[in-house]
C-alpha cells in the first residue's frame, strides 16, 4: 500500500515539472533551457531519473505527456482561431442577404418572363408531354370520364340532394345534418372524379410522361379549386343563409367563397406552370415562387381587409351579450391575421435568403389557411360547447349567471386547447417539434420554456375548473329569485350556507392558484424563490403585528362563518345597524338597510348580532278598539280572517301558523288592546300582514266595531247653558290642555 502511494507521489511530481516544460515555448521560457537548469534537474539527471524507473511508471509517464502536448496544441489552436462576428454583424449580414435577394428577383423579371414563355412554347411544340394534341385529348378524355361519373353519381343521389334542398332545418343539430350530408354528397362526386380520372389517365394515355402532366393539369386546376370550393359551401353555405354553420351575411359569405376558390384556381395555374418550367429546364430560381407568393398573400389580405367586418361578426358568432374579451378578439383578429400574413411570407422570404428551404410554398400556404379559417373553427369550438355544457340547475339569477359563468369556462377551455393545438400544428409545418423540445433531448433554454408554458396553462386550467364547480355549486344550492312586497322592511329568507361560503373559498383557491402557478414559473425560469417565500413571511408577520385590527376583523368573521350566524340575504341586527346582507368579504359585511342606505360593518366591530331571518317569523299585530267592544267576537272575526288568507293560493304556501286572536293584550285610556299573530316564512310577512289589516278593517265596519280614537270629554253641570260656540271654545281649549299634559299636538 505505502509503495502504490509512492508511487502515484513520484507521478504527480514529475507531471508537474514535465507540463512546465511542455507549456514553456508557448509563454517565452524554453529558450536555452537546457544551459540554465538546476544540476538535479540536466539531461544526464533526467535520464537516469527515467531510467530507474520501471515499466508501468515509464508508460502512465508517456500517457501523460502526450495528453499534455495535445492539450497545449488545443490551446494554441484556439488562441490563433479568428472570432466569429456578433449577432448585431449576423443580424446585418442576414439583412443584406435579404435585400439581395429581392432585389434579385426583380432583376430576374425578364428572365423569368423568357423562361415562362419558353416552357409554354415547349409545352406547345410537345418538347415536354409530347404533341400537345394527345395532351389536350388526354386532358380533355379525363375531365369528361371523371365528370360522366360523378354525374351518375349525382344522378343516382338526385331524390336526396332534392330532399335536402328543400328542406329547412328547425335546429342546429338538423343544420348540422343537412350540410354534412350535402358536403358528403360533393366530396364523394369529387372522390368518384378523382377515381374515374386516374382509372382512366392510367388506362388510355399509353405514355407516362403525356399521363403525369395531364392529371397534374386536371389536379391543380380543376380538381383543387372544386374541393375547396366544396368545404368553403359546407362552413359558409354562400346561397342559403339557413344552413349557414357561422353567423355571416350574404355579402360576406359570397365575397369569401368566391374569392378563396378563384385565389386557388390561380394558385393551381401557378403550380402548372411552374411543374412547365420545372420540366422544360428553364426554371428562374426562386423568382418565380417569390412573385408568385407575394400576390398570393396580397390576395389573401385584401380579402380579409375587404370581409373585416364579416370576420369579426364570424368570431362574436349569436352571442346575445358578448364578454369584453370576446368583442376585443374579434375586433382584433381580422388585423392579426393580415398581420400575421406578412410576417410569414417575410419569414419565408428572410430564410430563402439564408439557404434554408424548411419554410416552402406549401408549407406557407397551410399555415395561412388555419390563421384565415381560425375563427371558424372557434365558431364550430362554441357549437360543439353548446351541446356539451350541463342543463341550468335551479331557477333564479343566481342559476342563470351560473349557467352563463360554465358556458363561458367551457368555451375558455376549449379556445385555450383550439390555440395550443393551432400552435402545435404551426410549429410541426415549420419544423419544429414543440412537444420535443420539452424533453431530455431539447436544449435547456427550449425545454424550461415548455415547462414554464404547460405551467400557466395547468395554472389556468385550475383557474376554470374553481370556477366550473363554485358556478355549479351556487347554481344547485341558490333558491329561485321571491318577489318581495313594496312595503318589506327586513330582507327574507338567506341562501344556503354553501352559498354563502362559496365566494369567499373561491376567493381564497384563486389567490392560492395564483401564487402557486407564479412561484413555479418564475422557479422554471431560473429565479431563486426562497428570497420571496422569506420575505412574504417578513410581511405576513409585518401585517400581523402592525394591522392587530385587521386580524381581529378576518378572525371574528371566520368564527361567524363557522357558527353559521349569518348567510347572504338575510336580514340581521348587529347591534344598532340593521339591513340585508347584500355581500360577504373577508374582512367585512356590507348590509342594505332599509331605507337603501348601505352600512360597511367590520366583523371585528360587532357585539352581538342578530339574525332576523332565519327560519320562521312571528309577528304580532294590536288593534285598540273602545271599552264596550265584545272581546270574544272579535276573536271570533280573527280566527275567520286567519282560516280565509290560510286557503288563499298566494299565502297558503308561506303562512306556517294561521292569524288568531290572542284576547286582550293591554287596557289604555283610549279602549282596550287586543293582539293576533301569525307565523310566516322570513320575508312573507308583510305581504300577509297587508291583507290581515285590509279583512279586520272590512270585518270591522260589517259587524259595527269601531276602532277606539282618543277622545277629551268635558263635564259640565246640569244648569249650564253655552251656545254652539261656547262649547266649541271650550271643547278646543280641553283638547289643548290634553296635548300639552301628554306632550302631542292636539288632533
Amino acid at each position: 500500500m505505502t509503495g502504490a502511494i509512492q508511487k502515484v507521489i513520484f507521478t504527480c511530481t514529475l507531471a508537474l515539472f514535465v507540463s512546465f516544460f511542455a507549456l514553456a515555448p508557448s509563454t517565452g521560457l524554453a529558450q536555452d533551457t537546457s544551459s540554465e537548469l538546476p544540476a538535479p534537474l540536466q539531461p544526464e539527471a533526467m535520464q537516469k531519473l527515467v531510467s530507474d524507473l520501471d515499466p508501468e511508471q515509464v508508460e502512465a509517464l508517456t500517457d501523460l505527456m502526450t495528453l499534455l502536448q495535445q492539450s497545449a496544441a488545443a490551446g494554441e489552436a484556439a488562441a490563433a482561431a479568428p472570432e466569429g462576428p456578433g449577432f448585431v454583424a449576423q443580424l446585418q449580414m442576414a439583412a443584406g442577404n435579404f435585400g439581395g435577394m429581392v432585389a434579385g428577383h426583380f432583376q430576374n423579371l425578364p428572365d423569368l418572363f423568357t423562361s415562362l414563355f419558353a416552357a409554354i412554347g415547349a409545352l406547345f411544340s410537345g418538347a415536354i408531354a409530347g404533341p400537345i394534341h394527345i395532351l389536350i385529348g388526354a386532358i380533355a378524355l379525363i375531365l369528361a370520364a371523371g365528370f360522366a361519373g360523378e354525374f351518375l353519381v349525382n344522378r343516382l343521389m338526385a331524390t336526396r340532394r332534392d330532399t335536402i334542398q328543400n328542406k329547412s332545418p328547425e335546429s342546429l343539430f338538423e343544420t348540422v345534418k343537412i350540410v354534412s350530408t350535402r358536403a358528403g354528397f360533393d366530396l364523394g362526386g369529387l372522390i368518384i372524379f378523382a377515381v374515374i380520372a386516374l382509372i382512366v389517365a392510367r388506362v388510355a394515355v399509353f405514355d407516362p410522361v403525356t399521363r403525369s402532366y395531364a392529371l397534374q393539369a386536371v389536379f391543380w386546376i380543376v380538381f383543387m379549386p372544386r374541393l375547396v370550393a366544396a368545404l368553403l359551401r359546407f362552413a359558409l353555405a354562400p346561397n342559403r343563409s339557413e344552413l349557414r354553420l357561422v353567423t355571416a351575411d350574404d355579402p360576406t359569405a359570397k365575397s369569401l367563397y368566391h374569392n378563396f376558390t378563384t385565389l386557388f384556381a390561380v394558385v393551381g395555374v401557378a403550380f402548372f406552370l411552374r411543374n412547365l418550367m420545372e420540366g422544360a429546364g428553364t426554371d428562374a430560381g426562386g423568382t418565380f415562387r417569390f412573385f408568385v407568393g407575394f400576390g398570393v398573400n396580397a390576395w389573401i389580405i385584401a380579402v380579409i381587409w375587404k370581409a373585416r367586418h364579416g370576420l369579426t361578426s364570424i368570431i362574436l358568432g349569436d352571442e346575445h351579450d358578448p364578454t369584453s374579451g370576446l368583442e376585443r378578439m374579434a375586433r382584433f383578429w381580422p388585423y392579426f391575421s393580415m398581420a400575421f400574413i406578412a410576417f410569414n411570407w417575410l419569414l419565408v422570404q428572410f430564410t430563402a435568403s439564408m439557404g434554408v428551404d424548411a419554410l416552402t410554398a406549401g408549407r406557407s400556404l397551410a399555415v395561412i389557411a388555419l390563421v384565415v379559417f381560425a375563427p371558424f373553427l372557434d365558431t364550430m369550438v362554441r357549437g360543439i360547447v353548446s351541446h356539451i355544457v350541463p342543463p341550468m340547475q335551479g331557477e333564479g339569477p343566481v342559476a342563470e349567471a351560473a349557467h352563463l359563468q360554465t358556458r363561458h369556462s367551457y368555451v375558455r377551455i376549449a379556445r385555450v386547447a383550439l390555440l395550443a393545438f393551432l400552435v402545435l400544428v404551426v410549429g410541426r409545418i415549420y419544423g419544429l417539434n414543440l412537444l420535443a423540445l420539452g424533453g431530455d433531448d431539447g436544449s435547456a433554454v427550449a425545454r424550461n420554456s415548455v415547462i414554464f408554458l404547460l405551467i400557466l396553462a395547468a395554472g389556468y386550467l385550475a383557474w376554470e375548473i374553481t370556477n366550473l364547480w363554485v358556478a355549479h355549486q351556487l347554481a344547485k344550492d341558490s333558491p329561485p329569485a321571491e318577489s318581495q312586497d313594496d312595503d318589506a322592511e327586513m330582507g327574507g329568507a338567506g341562501k344556503s350556507r354553501l352559498a354563502t361560503i362559496l365566494p369567499l373559498m373561491r376567493v381564497v383557491l384563486q389567490i392560492t392558484i395564483i401564487t402557486l402557478t407564479a412561484l413555479l414559473a418564475l422557479s422554471q425560469l431560473g429565479i431563486n424563490i426562497t428570497p420571496l417565500l422569506a420575505g412574504a413571511g417578513v410581511i405576513g408577520l409585518a401585517i400581523g403585528f402592525g394591522a392587530q385590527t385587521l386580524v381581529q376583523d378576518v378572525v371574528s368573521g371566520v368564527f361567524f362563518l363557522m357558527d353559521d350566524a349569518f348567510r347572504l340575504g338575510e336580514f340581521i341586527d348587529t347591534g344598532g345597524t340593521q339591513g340585508t346582507i347584500e355581500k360577504i368579504s373577508i374582512r367585512s359585511l356590507q348590509l342594505r338597510g332599509t331605507k337603501g342606505a348601505v352600512h360597511i360593518v367590520p366583523y371585528g366591530q360587532i357585539p352581538k348580532l342578530t339574525n332576523l331571518s332565519r327560519d320562521w317569523v312571528i309577528m304580532k299585530l294590536k288593534f285598540t278598539v273602545p271599552f264596550d267592544t265584545d272581546v270574544e267576537k272579535v276573536r271570533k272575526l280573527f280566527k275567520k280572517i286567519g282560516q280565509e288568507i290560510m286557503e288563499m293560493e298566494e299565502f297558503k304556501d308561506d303562512l306556517l301558523a294561521p292569524f288568531k286572536g290572542q284576547g286582550v293584550a293591554d287596557v289604555d285610556d283610549v279602549g282596550i288592546v287586543v293582539r293576533g299573530k301569525f307565523t310566516t316564512k322570513p320575508g312573507k310577512q308583510f305581504g300577509v300582514r297587508k291583507e290581515i289589516y285590509k279583512r279586520v278593517q272590512r270585518a270591522f265596519e260589517e259587524n259595527d266595531i269601531q276602532f277606539a280614537r282618543k277622545e277629551v270629554r268635558v263635564q259640565l253641570p246640569e244648569n249650564t247653558n253655552l251656545d254652539d260656540k261656547q262649547k266649541e271654545a271650550l271643547a278646543s281649549a280641553a283638547a289643548a290642555a290634553s296635548a300639552a299634559e301628554t306632550g302631542k299636538p292636539p288632533a
